[in-house]
C-alpha cells in the first residue's frame, strides 16, 4: 500500500467556469488598482480599494492558481 499527500488544489477540480470566473477577478483587480493608483481618489477610498483588491486576488488564487500566481507575495 503506498500513501499520497495531497495538497487543497490536488483534491479541488479546476472546472472552465473557475477559470472564467477567475478571469473576471483578474480584470477586476487591474481596474481596482488603476483606481487606487488615480491622484484624484481620496484616501480613505484607496484604503478600501486595497482590501477589495487583496479579496479578489485570495478569491482569485483559490479558483485558479495559475492566473494568479503573479499576485503572490506582491505589494498591492
Amino acid at each position: 500500500t503506498e500513501i499520497y499527500t495531497l495538497s487543497l488544489h490536488d483534491a479541488l477540480p479546476i472546472c472552465e467556469e473557475d477559470k472564467e470566473k477567475a478571469a473576471v477577478l483578474k480584470r477586476e483587480v487591474v481596474a481596482l488598482r488603476a483606481k487606487r493608483n488615480d491622484p484624484a481618489t481620496p484616501k480613505a477610498e484607496r484604503r478600501l480599494l486595497k482590501l477589495q483588491i487583496e479579496t479578489k486576488i485570495w478569491m482569485g488564487q483559490r479558483l485558479d492558481p495559475a492566473q494568479f500566481k503573479t499576485y503572490r507575495r506582491r505589494s498591492t
